[in-house]
């Protein structure tokens, strides 16, 4: 195929995400996998062998998997939905949140003696930052993926809390491997709509 978008109907078009940089649902899931990728590299060495290693090769995959669905493998692109005018505040509000329930609970756990679980609550702020996402910008997606982190992280908490800091640390984990699968599946649906 070339690299040339084809109309698919009057509001769609089928092109490769890399000829697309500057639609959001190609540049927005750049953020989305850097974070995964910090979640993953920067608690995986928490993690007892061989752990570790499974998790940086599960990340590979993923990683893999997220760039040939978003950037390589043609899909359908829609006509995107306008977004109504309180998506900013919604977005902004959204950020603002999530730093202060990280800073709140990275407070109480420190003076609780218990820091090693802040992955865990940094999980739990991100996914909750994601659901307001899904009715602002038309994207059921951040409803799912925000709704399995905040899961997630408080599972990792839970477990952090009773059985030591590594639950933590693994929820990140899988979090940020999560959160590829979730931005990889929500791509692919758009290539079965092309299939």
């Amino acid at each position: 195929m070339t690299g040339t978008p084809r109309p698919v109907s009057s509001a769609s078009t089928l092109a490769r995400g890399f000829h697309r940089l500057r639609d959001p649902r190609v540049w927005g899931t750049v953020v989305g996998a850097s974070g995964a990728t910090v979640f993953v590299m920067e608690n995986r060495g928490e993690l007892a062998n061989p752990w570790p290693v499974v998790a940086a090769l599960t990340w590979a995959g993923a990683f893999f998997a997220y760039a040939w669905f978003v950037f390589v493998e043609p899909r359908v692109f829609i006509e995107i939905w306008p977004v109504g005018p309180r998506a900013g505040i919604t977005y902004l509000g959204s950020v603002v949140g999530m730093l202060v329930l990280i800073h709140v609970g990275t407070a109480l756990l420190a003076d609780a003696g218990r820091d090693g679980l802040r992955p865990a609550v940094i999980v739990v702020a991100v996914g909750l930052h994601f659901i307001p996402f899904a009715a602002a910008f038309h994207t059921p997606m951040f409803k799912v993926l925000g709704s399995v982190m905040a899961v997630l992280g408080a599972a990792g908490f839970g477990l952090g809390w009773v059985w030591g800091d590594r639950g933590a640390a693994a929820a990140a984990v899988v979090a940020g491997v999560v959160m590829l699968v979730v931005i990889t599946a929500d791509a692919g649906r758009s290539h079965r709509r092309s299939g």
